[in-house]
């Protein structure tokens, strides 16, 4: 007897298991809006088929320049001679010998739009460099509410962007906008009060193109004036210079003649910082904007570093394979080393992003895989790389941001306070502050040991 119930106990547990196993090819379904989920008895000891292909990946060798402290994570240099920061170090010694101006373009998605992290950036750069203003705005946007460097109000304009017309025929230029008058339009731009770097405009360019000369209207100081357009048919830049106001209101005559970019608000000397951040971009639709109008743009701005921020728009929960982008995206910065020639380009990782893993809130396990692609293509197109994603603290940062006070990033675990900002910002300055110096050093040894 006691064998037969050993054996109806075995069978019953083998069916018990046979048929749940069975739920595992049934789909996921909805039954009176409760969603049933498949059965998987071995979850427990399954590899995780997205862990399973990041232990697939084969890291790129960090190459660093000489060493690195344990507390910074340094920018790692792919350039052929190691050099890859030199256009943008040596700009930034012109800048006490002879007043010049260094200027530095963001291109990224909606992880700086709205002048997070850049905001705080460009402060700690114009304090330690000079400079003021707050670089580049654009005619419209539609974080200008929510943006705290700026006051911006507008009406009555058409405007595209290379993410919502990226087939159109627009000219596309300036960080990938084109902005058309119609009748009644009004363009107002006020300084911000609580820095004495941004509430007052000292000299300002407006970006625009026609093949007419047309009269516009604008108003500073209680006083009305008016500049003509230079018919060109390219990309132009009309610099209002020692205008000295804390706001000034534009009106531009109504025609589709008469293309619209945005304003540059900049001091004499320094730092000027260009944001151009466009939510839903993945840093391919940088394409979208002709080789023409790069060239143009960078001839009126003479960019010493474009610093370029994406991957977060192409990465997913189960993003594993990311050759298209890899391939995508080192064309699309091999590109911008051709049309920006006398600038330095710095590649950002993506930093964190975090999702619902096993029941809790963790970070996106294909993040990792995200950044070593991100590594191949600065190493394809053979420019500096930093890996923001460890600076800042690696697995779970994002998670530990949301859960602080104040808030260092938003609940979509995806997206920065203007906190989170300040703080990523000042990781970023430090590290960049560290490699100047160290090139300075460096440099500095070398004519010391060639003159010997």
């Amino acid at each position: 007897m006691k064998s037969i119930s050993v054996k109806h106990s075995f069978l019953l547990v083998l069916s018990i298991f046979s048929l749940c196993s069975l739920f595992y090819f049934i789909p996921e379904f909805s039954v009176f809006n409760i969603k049933i989920k498949k059965i998987n008895l071995l979850s427990d000891i399954e590899v995780d088929p997205i862990e399973k292909e990041t232990k697939k990946i084969i890291p790129v060798v960090k190459e660093f320049v000489d060493t690195c402290p344990s507390d910074i994570t340094c920018f790692e240099d792919y350039s052929k001679n190691k050099d890859a920061l030199s256009k943008v170090f040596e700009s930034l010694k012109e800048i006490h010998e002879n007043k010049t101006k260094v200027r530095i373009a963001f291109f990224g998605d909606s992880y700086i739009e709205g002048d997070i992290l850049t905001a705080e950036v460009r402060k700690k750069l114009q304090n330690r460099f000079g400079g003021g203003g707050v670089g580049f705005v654009p005619i419209t946007s539609e974080v200008a509410g929510f943006r705290q460097t700026i006051i911006h109000k507008f009406t009555n304009f058409n405007s595209y962007n290379i993410i919502n017309q990226s087939k159109s025929k627009i000219p596309f230029a300036a960080g990938g906008y084109c902005f058309y008058p119609l009748p009644g339009n009004i363009l107002y731009y006020a300084g911000v009060k609580k820095s004495n770097r941004l509430k007052r405009f000292n000299n300002i360019r407006v970006f625009y193109e026609t093949n007419k000369m047309l009269p516009v209207n604008f108003s500073a100081n209680n006083q009305k004036s008016y500049f003509q357009t230079v018919p060109s048919n390219k990309l132009e830049a009309h610099t209002m210079r020692n205008i000295k106001t804390n706001a000034i209101s534009f009106n531009f005559p109504a025609t589709n003649d008469l293309k619209l970019f945005g304003i540059s608000v900049e001091d004499s000397s320094g730092i000027v910082l260009d944001n151009f951040g466009m939510k839903s971009n993945s840093g391919i639709n940088l394409n979208n904007i002709a080789e023409k109008k790069h060239r143009e743009f960078d001839s009126l701005q003479d960019y010493k570093l474009v610093v370029l921020q994406y991957g977060l728009n192409a990465v997913g929960p189960t993003t594993t394979n990311l050759n298209w982008y890899i391939n995508s995206m080192t064309r699309v910065v091999k590109r911008i080393k051709k049309y920006y020639p006398k600038a330095s380009i710095l590649m950002l990782s993506v930093s964190d992003r975090a999702t619902r893993v096993n029941g809790k809130i963790q970070t996106m396990p294909t993040i990792p895989i995200m950044i070593e692609a991100q590594r191949k293509i600065a190493k394809n197109a053979q420019v500096a790389f930093w890996d923001m994603y460890a600076a800042i603290g690696g697995k779970n940062t994002i998670v530990n941001y949301v859960n602080s006070s104040p808030a260092l990033a938003n609940k979509d675990f995806t997206h920065l306070t203007f906190k989170g900002g300040e703080k990523v910002a000042e990781v970023f300055v430090k590290t960049f502050l560290y490699e100047y110096k160290k090139y300075y050093d460096k440099k500095n040894h070398t004519l010391k040991a060639s003159s010997l």
